[in-house]
């Protein structure tokens, strides 16, 4: 009688340990040789894009191409923060300011009237519209001075929020 209990129950077990087993198998993405091109996507893989090809990269469909930017630099980017942890504002211009001060405004790094007419003022102006960075800025892209913008997203919340009141200050001297 106790054999047959032991018996039952380690056949249930093993049934419940092969069910599990299988369904972990299931889930597992399916290993592609190299070199393979398949017509569809398996499941629980990643595009790969070119960067030689803009076209290969489906996230930047219909996307504005700004001439003369590479990639974005990070705050993990080595001599990108100054002494106070922030970069610069030194190359930011009128458009990068106003994309940026607009950017803070709906991640809500900034509050009140004043970062919104500051960013009014600033999209106004002429040489703003026609400005390429301002794109770069809605972006969340800080002009610098190289080709390479830094990503303010990558900044602690906390500097974010300090970037974005300089930003704001940054905008009311450009739009007086």
């Amino acid at each position: 009688m106790l054999m047959n209990r032991f018996s039952a129950f380690a056949l249930s077990c093993g049934v419940a340990f092969s069910a599990v087993g299988a369904a972990h198998a299931q889930g597992a993405p399916a290993q592609v040789p190299a070199g393979t091109t398949l017509s569809t996507q398996p499941v629980g893989s990643v595009p790969v894009t070119s960067p030689a090809d803009p076209a290969s990269n489906p996230a930047t469909q219909g996307a504005q191409v700004v001439n003369g930017v590479t990639g974005s630099t990070t705050a993990a980017t080595p001599g990108v923060l100054g002494t106070n942890g922030l970069p610069t504002l030194a190359s930011a211009g009128p458009g990068n300011v106003a994309g940026l001060v607009t950017y803070c405004i709906h991640k809500k790094l900034v509050y009140g009237t004043t970062a919104r007419s500051t960013a009014r003022a600033l999209a106004k102006r002429d040489d703003v519209k026609n400005d390429q960075f301002y794109s770069v800025g809605g972006q969340g892209l800080l002009q610098t001075g190289s080709s390479t913008p830094f990503d303010i997203a990558t900044l602690d919340r906390s500097k974010r929020v300090e970037l974005c009141s300089d930003l704001v200050k940054k905008g009311q001297s450009l739009s007086d």
